[in-house]
């Protein structure tokens, strides 16, 4: 860290062209906006030249993950940059690195990603994987290694007279709590408190631009969760490299003109929803392409593959497959002569080390254990690569491991279920990866009545009892298509066990009219039927 913080002062101080090299996705932006406005304070500070700062961020299809040599080569011919930070990639980027220094272009990882076999020693390392390095918080999402960064830049800062208060980085804080939640990390340890500190910030953001894409997504002030960013917020971030350009949600993210910020936000929420509607169509291609081949639930391991798609949304596709087939997937998009695939996973099934079996026949690629990217060129290539992938997975996925199965924390009777328990509960909060939300699971509930809901019926809403008496609502999002089932269950006779329903739920809490309610939040139901 001393190490890099003086070779980005040096460059400051002497009118060196700095570029932040990000990722494409939610975290690569968010922590490329966590530099370049730290960088911005600290010129400003110190009568720095703020636009010898520049960013740089790949195109997902075009130029694919991480820093490149062709990417090296232009930012030192065209930009002229003498240091590039990269941020949430570049560890894996050695032979790039290393023409940067050929080019006199010195390079500073801050990234968070699976260690490659060879380190690119050319560089500065900030990474809480490398071998050796201490620091205790080995799960930081890439814009949290860049805050680490940041913070020891503004104390640098102040030691040269720079008039930054103390404790300015916290705002820094929202850009965090976003990456965290959108790149899964676990919310334990620091990261716990990355999290809850981020959402307090997070709820009353400086930023021009991020209040705008809040306000244009219809979220609610001071209610802005975790949730909120998994579904609200980080899907619009990432829509801008999925469907055009990343580029466009870090200029959203830094710009300080009110007018240009709201601008810019309409059109990252207009891509948002040409980017839903375009990955719901590949969805239901790839389940016609799984069920047209043989049965989905036979294979360890599900790959699809089609020319048509586009690359930036097969993660996309990819999540909602693992959670329909309970089986790690691949989807495999094309551009031009490229295929480019991700990778999800259920369990412990690790899907960048079945890349790493494969890698004689893939140009690049990287990731975490359950979610990765990667390219392959040419269809030799490709069906060798599937091959690979197969074999990896047979050899390590039991049929144990694809038993689809809830976990929940306790069995309750609805007795129990109270403002007390609910209070409790939020305690826990932020909830995320590593601190899920509690799952209860209460068995032989009576059905008291019930009607779908939702404008195609897609949902239902239930009163329920305990066998003790205690009655409940609760509401089933997707869980429509039971209603005729219900309907055809016998009416509850005395001393029959029939009509009875297991719930798995959440405990929540139902506004309507001034009025507040405990509520189930049912997650699944199982009939159960007995004569």
């Amino acid at each position: 860290m001393d190490e890099a913080v003086a070779r980005v002062m040096r460059a400051l101080e002497s009118g060196e062209v700095i570029t932040v090299h990000g990722d494409y996705d939610a975290d690569g932006v968010c922590g490329s906006t966590v530099l370049m406005t730290t960088l911005r304070d600290i010129c400003r500070a110190l009568h720095f030249d703020e636009h010898k700062t520049t960013s740089y961020i790949p195109h997902r299809e075009k130029e694919g993950y991480g820093l490149s040599i062709a990417t090296m080569e232009h930012l030192s011919e065209h930009e002229k940059s003498s240091l590039v930070i990269t941020v949430d990639c570049g560890i894996s980027n050695k032979p790039a690195i290393d023409r940067g220094r050929e080019l006199g272009v010195d390079t500073i990882v801050c990234d968070h990603h699976t260690m490659p076999e060879q380190l690119p020693e050319q560089a500065i390392l900030i990474h809480p994987l490398v071998p050796g390095e201490t620091y205790p918080n080995k799960q930081l999402c890439g814009t949290g290694v860049a805050f680490k960064l940041a913070c020891a830049l503004y104390d640098a800062a102040r030691a040269r007279g720079a008039q930054i208060v103390e404790g300015h980085e916290k705002w820094l804080l929202d850009l965090v709590a976003i990456a965290t939640v959108t790149d899964i990390m676990p919310l334990l340890g620091e990261n716990r408190a990355l999290e809850l500190f981020g959402l307090c910030v997070l709820n009353k953001t400086r930023r021009v631009g991020l209040r705008k894409l809040i306000e244009v997504a219809g979220a609610k002030w001071g209610e802005l969760d975790t949730v909120a960013i998994g579904f609200v917020i980080g899907p619009r971030l990432n829509a801008a490299g999925r469907m055009n350009h990343a580029s466009e949600a870090l200029e959203l993210l830094i710009e300080e003109d009110e007018i240009h910020a709201t601008e810019m936000a309409l059109r990252l929420h207009e891509t948002n929803s040409e980017r839903q509607k375009v990955s719901k169509k590949m969805y239901e291609e790839a389940r016609v392409i799984l069920s047209e081949v043989k049965d989905p639930k036979s294979s360890n391991l599900l790959i699809v593959v089609s020319d048509s798609w586009s690359p930036g949304l097969v993660g996309l596709v990819a999540s909602r497959l693992v959670n329909e087939y309970n089986r790690p997937v691949y989807v495999i998009g094309k551009y031009e002569d490229v295929y480019i695939g991700s990778g999800r996973t259920v369990g412990t099934f690790d899907v960048t080390a079945a890349l790493r079996s494969a890698s004689a026949y893939l140009e690049k690629f990287g990731g975490h254990p359950q979610a990765c990217g990667f390219s392959i060129r040419g269809e030799e290539n490709l069906a060798r690569a599937i091959e690979a992938f197969q074999v990896f997975a047979d050899a390590l996925i039991t049929p144990d491991d694809l038993v689809s199965t809830l976990s929940c924390e306790a069995e309750l009777v609805l007795e129990e279920v109270n403002w007390e328990l609910f209070d409790a509960i939020e305690q826990m909060r932020p909830f995320g990866r590593g601190n899920e939300e509690p799952l209860f699971c209460a068995r032989g509930l009576s059905v008291v009545s019930f009607t779908t809901v939702g404008s195609d019926g897609k949902h239902l809403k239930l009163m329920v009892r305990s066998p003790g008496g205690r009655i409940l609502p609760a509401i089933a999002f997707g869980f429509g298509h039971l209603a005729e089932s219900l309907n055809l269950l016998p009416e509850p006779v005395e001393g029959c066990t029939s009509n009875k329903i297991d719930l798995a739920f959440y405990i929540r809490v139902n506004e309507w009219n001034g009025n507040r309610e405990l509520q189930l939040f049912v997650e699944d139901i199982r009939l159960v039927v007995l004569s």
